[in-house]
């Protein structure tokens, strides 16, 4: 019981000792006890309607498209991601239970990408890929909170002719429980891409593509929070800022009425 609770119960019964022959007056403490019972309720609901979040800015980019900003909220179980001024829709992954949804308000639908099939984030033998990671410290580049930046650049193999398959700067040790639940978050993206490979024409699948768009289970996340990233699709992601807020709750629900759907695999 806290201080208020405790203060409150004492005040009513010395009342209540000092008046119980009056009738009138004892119903109007009932009523002010219901009242108060009503309010602090109403205190304990708000606070628990809170969520504690970090808040990510990006930037983005990708061919033909203008450069737009993306919002993750990322609490402990969930993450939210919004495209700043496009209000069609959200993202919500549920690490707890290992599910995106994939919200549009336009068709009030939500796609469920929930692979149960025990679908690898390893590629097949047969696929002959070979990523190689070089991870180094840049040591010219300037702390973040205190923090080294490193270069983990992804090769597609060691032979002279190799590609670079993605690069990306990250701060080593930034915000830990962020990053666990953002590798979880692209694990499962992984898995829905490898179940989904067999449906991709033959000649899409370089050794770049199938490591960076396909195999790519974010072991980097091991590492830091990324900060600046780019991918052999030539999609760009930047790292604007970042901060810790309390959130309404219910930004992490997902409409009742909305239809949910998942995409068929072919087998």
């Amino acid at each position: 019981m806290n201080r208020f609770n405790e203060s409150y119960h004492k005040f009513y019964a010395s009342i209540m000792k000092q008046f119980t022959s009056n009738i009138a007056f004892t119903m109007l403490l009932l009523t002010h006890s219901i009242f108060f019972t009503i309010a602090f309720a109403a205190v304990n609901k708000n606070k628990s309607s809170t969520i504690k979040v970090y808040q990510l800015q990006y930037q983005e980019t990708e061919p033909g498209v203008d450069a737009y900003k993306v919002r993750m909220l990322v609490s402990k179980r969930y993450i939210r991601i919004d495209t700043l001024g496009d209000n069609s829709g959200y993202i919500i992954f549920d690490g707890k239970k290992n599910i995106i949804y994939s919200l549009s308000h336009f068709d009030r639908r939500i796609l469920v990408i929930n692979p149960k099939n025990g679908a690898k984030n390893k590629p097949a033998d047969n696929l002959n890929i070979h990523p190689v990671i070089e991870y180094m410290p840049l040591v010219n580049a300037p702390k973040v909170a205190g923090k080294t930046i490193y270069n983990y650049r992804v090769f597609s193999g060691k032979n002279k002719n190799r590609q670079t398959c993605m690069t990306i700067q990250l701060v080593k040790g930034l915000l830990p429980a962020v990053t666990r639940i953002l590798k979880k978050y692209q694990q499962l993206i992984s898995a829905q891409q490898v179940v989904m490979l067999k449906n991709t024409i033959k000649s899409v699948q370089t050794p770049c593509y199938l490591i960076d768009q396909i195999f790519n289970a974010g072991l980097y996340y091991d590492k830091g929070l990324p900060i600046q990233e780019w991918h052999s699709n030539q999609q760009t992601k930047i790292l604007l800022g970042y901060k810790q807020l309390n959130v309404d709750a219910k930004l992490f629900d997902l409409p009742a009425s909305y239809s949910r759907f998942s995409i068929p695999v072919t087998n």
